[in-house]
């Protein structure tokens, strides 16, 4: 592909994907205020202790080989249909142990009514299997508007399902039943836009060169879902479902902004940097861009999401979850630098650098474990100040080999980042200053919010960020040419 049409679909797909994840963003926020309200912190306290499971068993099912196609070019369709008879097979045998071993995670938790929900979630995990490769699929050929379309009309629907099970006192299965109706709407959708079939070929030879370079994505997947959950475990084990309640709405509102944002930046970053990765300066060029422009965007969001941390709950979700404050504050320190994280680990795949990548993971874990172990015994609060820790020299290990590959480590990252970090922390002392003299909280998280939009875009345009530059030319400039490329 010329490197003019991998720019157009660059700016494209990052359109489209704002479009999506914001959409999405937006709907998920007001649902989630509404669930928040008639579902108890326990409800989503038994979710976040069986989504290790879930994740694990989708990284299983997958297995890397989505990655690998992704990053292999020459793509047969053999390749495709061993991809998607490997994930049907995998995922009836996860399903089958899953289903089996659900009475022994609810006896872990101490929660009877687990071994219900890991038996419906078991289901669901095979079902999923028979549409991941046609997402795979819309990523190789850089269809980011056909997935943005599905993914905000199936995230909508079943949310308003969700809504209206949670008004009729379903409680927690509130959170379960909807996975299906996505799932039926994704057959659907997919079918709609790709008319593909797989062909039940089985290539030896497919397998043999996707799995050389999938299995060191699939063990770090594996790596990265079981630390990502470890804390969901250990304060679900150590402390009671309400406490993990109050964690998971916490982390899921840091990692609201900033994985919504990630989200759209990876799925580009990838397939755009796997494009490129046989040109250094433009693969470089690409990589410096995107980091500039996503923390221009995250870090004030989630500078804004823990000055008023406050205000958000009791505004949004009543003073019943106050105990949140205090995580979701904590917890935006460490998502803000989840972007690079992303954008570094990227690379390195796109480079076809898996074992690198898998090394990184390794040396991570090994960091979190000693974090965990440390902080564990004085609390959730200094678990989650731990978790800060973690997120910054994991950022510094992460960046390490980019800068052996292209010559582009921490500081000069760093650097790129500076005027956005500089922006982002002088808006959130100016929302805390101009709103300390109140404790009414719909007056702070009005004015401080407002304040804090005009003063941030204020200082960009002063002093002529490149970083408002170039957001403002794709909106205004190349939405014509977006729908003349798609």
């Amino acid at each position: 592909m010329e490197k003019g049409n991998i720019r157009n679909k660059t700016i494209s797909g990052v359109l489209w994907g704002f479009i999506e994840k914001f959409s999405i963003q937006a709907f998920g926020f007001i649902q989630g205020v509404i669930l928040a309200r008639l579902l108890s912190p326990s409800d989503y306290g038994l979710i976040a202790m069986v989504g290790i499971f879930m994740m694990l068993a989708y990284a299983l099912i997958d297995s890397g080989f989505g990655t690998a196609l992704i990053q292999k070019k020459n793509r047969t369709e053999k390749d495709y249909s061993t991809v998607f008879l490997v994930n049907v097979g995998m995922s009836s045998l996860i399903s089958l142990i899953l289903f089996l071993c659900s009475s022994l995670i609810a006896d872990f938790y101490h929660e009877p009514i687990l071994q219900k929900i890991v038996s419906v979630y078991a289901l669901l995990i095979f079902l999923t299997s028979f549409v991941s490769i046609q997402d795979v699929r819309l990523s190789i050929h850089l269809e980011f508007r056909k997935k943005s379309i599905i993914n905000v009309i199936t995230t909508v629907v079943s949310g308003l399902f969700a809504i209206a099970l949670a008004f009729m006192d379903f409680g927690v299965w509130s959170l379960v039943y909807p996975l299906f109706l996505t799932l039926l709407l994704k057959y659907i959708l997919y079918w709609y836009y790709q008319h593909w079939i797989p062909k039940l070929q089985f290539s030896k030879k497919s397998f043999k060169a996707l799995f050389g370079f999938g299995s060191k994505i699939l063990a770090s997947s594996i790596l990265a879902t079981i630390f990502e959950n470890l804390y969901s475990i250990i304060i679900g084990r150590a402390f009671s479902a309400k406490d993990l309640g109050y964690y998971s709405r916490s982390d899921g509102y840091a990692n609201l902004p900033t994985k919504t944002i990630t989200g759209v930046v990876e799925s580009v970053a990838y397939p755009v940097l796997s494009e490129l990765q046989d040109d250094d300066e433009a693969l470089l060029s690409s990589f410096r861009r995107m980091l500039r422009t996503s923390a221009f965007v995250i870090f004030p969001i989630m500078i804004w999401l823990a000055t008023l941390a406050k205000p958000l709950i009791v505004v949004l979700v009543t003073e019943k979850w106050l105990p949140c404050v205090i995580y979701l504050q904590i917890l935006c320190l460490d998502r803000m630098w989840w972007h690079v994280h992303v954008l570094n680990l990227s690379l390195l795949k796109a480079k076809g650098r898996s074992d690198l990548f898998f090394k990184l993971e390794v040396i991570k874990k090994i960091l979190t474990i000693v974090i965990l172990i440390l902080t564990v015994p004085m609390g959730i609060v200094y678990m989650c100040i731990g978790s800060v820790v973690g997120a910054i020299l994991s950022m510094i290990i992460n960046s390490y080999y980019t800068g052996r590959l292209m010559n582009f480590g921490i500081i000069k990252q760093f650097r790129d980042m500076l005027p956005s970090i500089l922006y982002a922390f002088s808006t959130g002392a100016v929302i805390f200053f101009a709103t300390i003299w109140t404790e009414n909280q719909f007056i702070r998280l009005g004015f401080g919010t407002c304040l804090g939009a005009i003063f941030f875009f204020t200082v960009a345009y002063l002093t002529r960020s490149r970083e408002l530059r170039y957001i403002v030319e794709i909106i205004k400039n190349r939405t014509s040419a977006i729908t003349k490329h798609e």
